[in-house]
């Protein structure tokens, strides 16, 4: 018996099915990395892209007023500084 003994023709099954799990090997990799991108987006700048669709709307002068109010209350801040940065948010263009 000769070295391709059981060799029988399989066809390209194999092949077809390795190369759609490339395929779909490739796709959830891209689809990690764009994950990630838009997680890193998100965390360094606060929103998403405002060009897309459906994203949180960037943050209003109430807004960062109102987390310093917060924070006051909490105590995190002191009068002082509370009146300061209240009045640089009030007086910012």
């Amino acid at each position: 018996m000769g070295p391709y003994q059981y060799e029988h023709g399989g066809g390209n099954g194999g092949a077809i099915l390795m190369l759609i799990f490339l395929i779909l090997i490739i796709g959830a990799v891209i689809w990690v990395v764009t994950a990630l991108v838009r997680e890193r987006d998100y965390r360094l700048h606060g929103h998403l892209d405002k060009r897309v669709p459906g994203g949180p709307p960037a943050p209003t002068e109430s807004d960062a007023i109102r987390i310093l109010d917060e924070r006051f209350a909490r105590g995190e801040v002191d009068a002082d500084d509370y009146r300061q940065r209240r009045d640089l948010l009030r007086n910012h263009p």
